[in-house]
């Protein structure tokens, strides 16, 4: 009788725990999507039913509780911008080009959102009569929070690493220019120069402006079209999300202050299995005694992309260097490749840093690559374009485990010099060992962390209890401006009351010492 009890009461249980979760990331970039593959994956593993609309989907016909929508159609669209385009975006801005490049890189994100969620299979899921616990998407941008909306759900924010300003406002976190600068600025992660300090400033001005003044209004008109005129403001929308999970990790990322809605994750994702090295890959590596140097750009830049002098200077480098270089190279052919180079259009990164051979990583400074680096205790040279690269090779400068190179400074002296104090100093071997150790003690996994977070907003079906009182105050309020202009008056007041009494006492005295002098003469 008391086992029956028992079986009956977890019966009960099962379709409480059991949710509905719809996760969006329509960014056609592999480095945004492998950290978000684990965490659908864990959810469908603990038993949640998870529809993925995603550009890199799993395809895990284990997982049978999880729906994939394919959106991997967006790398095609990726590759119709042409050489100058993709420049633009990823070479690192100077202080005019930082405006213009956000401007950009705002109408492309656009235009994907519109692709995406366009899509035949993703307007079938938003006609239907679907039930979703929680919608989940990618938050770099306000578009895809309508389907809380549409599925009437609390909705989760989550990014690959940090977020724009404007979406840190959108939760009510406070995002001071100097403690929080926006994520994109090429800034150093500490001791900001002045020129730093006002680029950071003007930015996050320029950003909320933009952001509210054009891209909303875009934006809102888009979602009324995809989702249907009765859609509210998508400004209100966003307003109403209950949690952010960023992939940031407090040890090595510039510490901010954030609120109990936004959790930082503390990188070093779990990515799965290793992928195995094809014979002649791993022949290479093998072989290499003195030593492998890896070199790639990420998924983003490609290195076949670079201008010809600056592959000439690459090229001159390794032809003196003792050591072997694994180049991921897109093309069939490296014009003039010197012996010790092995092009490969696509490496299994994590596989490659793994192995006992890689002794130094040459590497654009990506979130994602810098986690796997670190993980595998590969120091680095660092030659960071765009996003969040110069923050995070500059806290490789910082810890001791890396040497930071912009593109525009290369030359063939400095290249070598960097790799040859690399190779021979074991202290940048040392201190990455050491920043993994600071990075990973932590009270749980990234994922883990995830995950609970996720299944607590389910269960509470939201997270107003923490949501930030600043929301619901007026921009002049926030700011103190009735605050400061109350103060203002009263000294202005007091000023003005001051100078009247200084004024009728000098008048008092004028005719005090007047009178005297007059009967003194008399």
């Amino acid at each position: 009788m008391m086992f029956f009890a028992i079986l009956l009461m977890f019966g009960a249980m099962k379709p409480s725990d059991t949710a509905n979760i719809l996760f969006f990331a329509p960014i056609p970039s592999y480095s945004h999507q492998v950290i978000y593959q684990p965490i659908w994956k864990e959810l469908s593993l603990r038993g949640h039913n998870v529809t993925a609309v995603a550009v890199n989907t799993l395809n895990d016909k284990t997982l049978t509780n999880l729906t994939e929508i394919d959106l991997g159609i967006l790398y095609e669209y990726k590759k119709r911008f042409s050489k100058e385009s993709i420049n633009f975006i990823f070479h690192k801005p100077n202080f005019l080009g930082v405006f213009l490049k956000d401007m950009y890189i705002y109408q492309i994100v656009s235009v994907v959102h519109e692709f995406a969620l366009r899509n035949p299979e993703v307007q079938k899921l938003i006609r239907s009569n679907a039930k979703f616990d929680v919608v989940i998407v990618e938050w770099l941008f306000p578009t895809a929070a309508a389907f809380s909306t549409k599925f009437n759900c609390p909705l989760i924010g989550i990014s690959s690493f940090g977020v724009p300003t404007p979406a840190l406002d959108a939760i009510g976190n406070p995002a001071h220019p100097l403690l929080a600068p926006d994520h994109t600025l090429p800034i150093r992660k500490e001791e900001m120069s002045l020129k730093e300090r006002l680029l950071s400033t003007i930015f996050s001005v320029y950003s909320r402006l933009y952001y509210n003044f054009v891209v909303l209004p875009k934006e809102d008109r888009i979602v009324k079209d995809i989702f249907g005129p009765d859609m509210p403001f998508i400004g209100d929308i966003e307003r109403n999300i209950s949690l952010l999970l960023l992939n940031r990790n407090p040890v090595f990322h510039k510490i901010m202050p954030v609120l109990p809605n936004v959790q930082e994750l503390g990188g070093l994702i779990e990515r799965g299995k290793y992928i195995e090295l094809n014979s002649e890959l791993k022949k290479f590596l093998d072989d290499s005694k003195n030593g492998v140097i890896y070199f790639s750009l990420g998924s983003n830049v490609l290195s076949s992309n670079l201008p010809e002098d600056l592959i000439e200077k690459y090229i001159k480098v390794f032809e003196q260097i003792p050591y072997n270089v694994l180049w991921k190279w897109e093309t069939d052919k490296l014009p003039r490749q010197p012996k010790n180079v092995y092009i490969h259009k696509w490496v299994p990164q994590t596989t490659v840093l793994a192995h006992p051979n890689v002794k130094l990583f040459m590497t654009q400074g990506g979130l994602q690559s810098m986690e796997e680096t670190i993980s595998h205790h590969v120091p680095i040279i660092g030659m960071p374009s765009h996003s969040d690269q110069t923050m995070n090779v500059d806290t490789a400068v910082k810890y001791g485990f890396g040497i930071g190179i912009d593109f525009d400074e290369i030359t063939v002296e400095k290249l070598k010099a960097a790799i040859n104090e690399i190779m021979t100093d074991k202290s940048y071997k040392e201190n990455i060992i050491q920043i993994e150790k600071l990075m990973n003690d932590v009270p749980m996994k990234g994922i883990e962390k995830a995950v609970w977070w996720i299944e607590y907003v389910i269960r509470h079906k939201g997270a107003k209890h923490l949501r930030s009182s600043s929301m619901d105050i007026p921009w002049y309020q926030y700011l103190l401006l009735d605050v400061m202009a109350v103060i203002l008056s009263v000294l202005i007041l007091a000023i003005f009351i001051i100078y009247l009494l200084v004024k009728s006492i000098r008048k008092l005295f004028r005719l005090i010492f007047c009178k005297k002098n007059k009967s003194k003469k008399e």
